[in-house]
């Protein structure tokens, strides 16, 4: 008995993207179709699992040059020792990445998740009255406490007078010596 051949719809189903995905990614090289005798798109069951791994590439921020490079690794090397350590090397890099991200990632979930915290404290508050005195807050933790979302949004004017986005001072970073802000 032969593989079913999906269709278009079959793509888009088994992998939640659109049908002009499906179509750049075919015209990309990334995935190749077969046509049917009335000219619509037939994909071997292969297909859906190769494009639902280049939506998770794409998600984890790989661009589409980087995916297609990757994709083609094996048959773009001459041997295949050349082909094992282009793969190799690609992996290493690629794993580093995704572990900066994950750590990234990690880090503003906490803050977030502490930032709905506070904000489930504010609204209370803020239920009660039309417009609340944060500064003299006791039920929150003091400014340098707050997780660094609340203070950036919801306390930003109390951060030194800054109306601005300060990155090093939202970092915990102080400014050198020699820097006084003015370029």
């Amino acid at each position: 008995m032969s593989e079913r051949v999906l269709t278009l719809k079959d793509m888009t189903r088994g992998s939640g993207c659109t049908p002009r995905t499906v179509r750049y990614y075919e015209r990309q090289g990334l995935l190749r179709a077969l046509r049917s005798s009335g000219g619509h798109r037939q994909f071997a069951q292969s297909e859906l699992e190769r494009l639902n791994f280049i939506i998770s590439l794409r998600e984890a921020g790989w661009s589409l040059e980087d995916v297609t490079e990757f994709l083609a690794l094996r048959n773009a090397a001459q041997t295949d020792g050349q082909a094992v350590a282009g793969f190799q090397a690609t992996l290493d890099t690629q794993v580093e990445r995704l572990d900066r991200k994950i750590a990234i990632l990690q880090r503003l979930r906490d803050e977030l998740a502490q930032t709905a915290h506070v904000v489930r404290v504010c609204n209370e508050c803020t239920s009660l009255q039309a417009r609340v005195e944060c500064k003299a807050c006791a039920r929150v933790p003091a400014l340098g406490q707050l997780p660094r979302p609340f203070r950036l949004i919801w306390r930003a004017r109390e951060l030194d007078g800054a109306s601005r986005y300060d990155e090093q001072r939202a970092d915990g970073d102080e400014l050198s010596a020699t820097d006084d802000g003015d370029e």
